[in-house]
């Protein structure tokens, strides 16, 4: 069985943020595993696991290693860490819903190298 690609040749994502939620609503207990979500989802435990790291790495689940198996959990919102409050984003002023900016300039216009 081939793996599905995007339209530009990219192997499409199989296990999303949203699948992974799911199954933290359908499985006993405050906690899953790479084989939870394997099994819940019909992927691979490698792939499973894949997307469990990168969730942890991005600060939106807890993980630690206990009977040699890693077991995570969903972060509280206080916790998650994916937001810095350092991103000039947050330094420009807002723009009003009556002033038109182009996709292009999009960037430009929220960091702050054109002015609305």
């Amino acid at each position: 069985m081939s793996r599905k690609r995007t339209d530009s040749g990219q192997y499409a994502e199989t296990v999303t943020i949203d699948h992974v939620w799911q199954v933290f609503s359908t499985v006993a207990g405050p906690v899953v595993t790479s084989v939870d979500i394997a099994s819940e989802l019909g992927v691979t435990a490698e792939a499973a696991r894949r997307k469990l790291n990168e969730l942890h790495g991005r600060g939106m689940l807890g993980k630690r290693k206990t009977a040699g198996r890693n077991i995570y959990w969903l972060q509280s919102e206080g916790d998650i860490t994916d937001i810095s409050p350092e991103d000039p984003v947050w330094r420009t002023e807002p723009i009003t819903g009556d002033e038109a900016v182009s996709e292009a300039d999009v960037d430009d216009v929220l960091y702050g190298e054109i002015s609305g």
